[in-house]
């Protein structure tokens, strides 16, 4: 495995070494969620290091799906039958992975779909990306003071395009159920949702195509948020900041730039 990235390749070894590890059943759930786990150091074969790049396979490649309340990250075999998850935050901390049959499911089966079709050069980088990219002291304070005349009579309604790992949800300038995310990377968005279950809405589709065909109309959300990375001609940053009613946020590494609402875009302010 390439430092700092998840390939193919590293599916193809999860599905490997999956099929040739001797799975233990968890008796403790035998009657309310029947699954089986390998875990480390006890499972002949499986070290930390193994379930740390099973996690990260699993978080890269999976979707996202229910168990009542909660929402987790599934990697589902390619026959359909079976599917793995982990339970640590930190990727670095997994040491057991768990492995149920497809056909036991949990309660209401909402989970939003990632599932956008593109392979997107940063599916493989996800989930290294929080942790090489900390948010800084006073950062949230900061974006806050930006926008704090930049507010309607409501909480806002907030679109995040290009959206990553959720840092708009990480730093609270928003409530997750007035939030919807556009990014074209299905492990990304995994990563967001792991984090934040109960965003109002994700978008797994490529963000130039979407300005492009109008899936936003103008002014339909109160804030836009526009990861500075996404490569956008004039015409689609311009359709990105008519989508704002009340303010254009620019995100280009660590710098926010606030426009003021579609009458004034050339007032910026960081």
């Amino acid at each position: 495995m390439t430092q700092g990235r998840i390939k193919k390749a590293d599916l193809d070894w999860w599905l490997e070494f999956a099929a040739a590890r001797e799975w233990t059943f968890a008796k403790t759930y035998a009657q309310t969620a029947p699954h089986h786990y390998v875990v480390q150091d006890r499972t002949p074969g499986v070290t930390h290091d193994d379930m740390v790049r099973a996690a990260r396979v699993i978080h890269t490649f999976g979707e996202p799906g229910k168990y009542y309340s909660l929402t987790k990250i599934y990697l589902h075999s390619p026959d359909g039958q079976h599917r793995w998850w982990t339970e640590d935050s930190l990727f670095t901390d997994t040491t057991l992975v768990n492995r149920a049959r497809t056909d036991l499911l949990y309660g209401i089966q909402n989970a939003q779909s990632t599932v956008s079709g593109v392979e997107s050069p940063y599916d493989g980088i996800a989930t290294y990306w929080d942790a090489e990219h900390p948010i800084a002291a006073g950062e949230s304070d900061h974006v806050k003071r930006l926008l704090a005349g930049r507010r309607g009579k409501y909480p806002p309604h907030v679109l995040d395009i290009g959206c990553g790992t959720g840092r708009v949800l990480d730093l609270g300038l928003v409530a997750p159920d007035r939030y919807a995310g556009v990014d074209s990377s299905q492990a990304m968005l995994n990563l967001m949702l792991r984090k934040h279950s109960n965003v109002g809405a994700v978008y797994p589709v490529d963000i130039r195509q979407a300005l492009d065909v109008g899936v936003f109309t103008p002014q339909q959300f109160d804030w836009v948020f526009l990861d500075g990375a996404v490569e956008l001609d004039p015409g689609q940053r311009a359709q990105a900041q008519r989508i704002a009613r009340l303010a254009a946020i620019t995100v280009d590494k660590d710098e926010w730039t606030v426009l003021d609402s579609e009458s004034t875009l050339g007032r910026a302010y960081r």
